[in-house]
């Protein structure tokens, strides 16, 4: 996939998503399932795609390290983005339907920053590749993601004009990690390959934060439905099939 295509498939689900969902009322349940279904095709894709090869080219220790962090950077931005990410639309008194939550949408962007560091990176013979495993899931991921913001931005009665601008903020910040990358990369960073190892290692860190939360917290009562399920393992099998 070239760089052109792979910006256009990152935003251009963000932006889909985002125009029907302020057109029309999406129904809960619909959207529960469709988080399930990227959740579980996050899951599946960290462990069967993403988690082999960052051990293979990389220092095991290290890498582990890194995950870990990348986990715990995910529960820091919770804390601000109250948990956006995995789908959740917090409402609120009237008081603060006039201005919009500036933590969760901080929160929100530097999330979506994040993501997009390890799409540019480099092998263990130094040849560049842009992963297109990870680009599908981040498009996957995005797309409820996207309806959940789009939920919080109309509950706070903000102008339409402003629920696009936010809106095609939110899609361009996963290109702009890409772009960060491929610039740092371009201009000689000095030991380019360990960063993006490492960058590589913290997003893995974050997209086991984030499907395991969603795949936890769309259960309701701890049990799971066959509707929800069969979701489940539908991400599970888009993943081992394109990995």
């Amino acid at each position: 996939m070239n760089p052109l295509l792979s910006i256009i498939c990152l935003i251009a689900p963000i932006l889909l998503a985002g125009g029907i969902a302020l057109q029309i009322k999406i129904n809960q349940v619909n959207l529960r399932l469709l988080l399930a279904f990227s959740a579980a095709y996050l899951f599946a894709l960290s462990i069967i795609h993403l988690l082999p090869e960052a051990f293979e080219f990389g220092n095991v220790k290290q890498m582990g390290l890194f995950i870990v962090l990348g986990f715990c950077i995910q529960l820091l931005i919770d804390t601000f983005s109250t948990g956006i990410e995995h789908g959740h639309v917090h409402l609120h008194s009237s008081e603060c339907k006039n201005h919009l939550p500036k933590g969760i949408i901080i929160g929100l962007l530097l999330h979506s920053y994040l993501e997009g560091l390890p799409i540019y990176n480099l092998n263990a013979d130094n040849t560049s590749t842009i992963n297109n495993q990870l680009i599908l899931g981040l498009a996957l991921h995005n797309i409820p993601i996207t309806i959940a913001f789009v939920s919080l931005l109309k509950e706070h009665e903000s102008k339409n004009s402003k629920k696009w601008l936010l809106l095609l903020l939110f899609s361009l910040m996963t290109p702009l990690g890409y772009l960060s990358s491929y610039v740092l990369q371009t201009f000689g960073l000095n030991n380019y390959q360990a960063y993006s190892q490492i960058a590589f290692a913290v997003v893995i860190g974050i997209f086991l934060h984030i499907s395991t939360a969603i795949l936890f917290e769309t259960s309701e009562h701890h049990k799971y439905n066959k509707t929800k399920v069969l979701m489940m393992a539908g991400g599970i099998i888009l993943a081992y099939l394109i990995s």
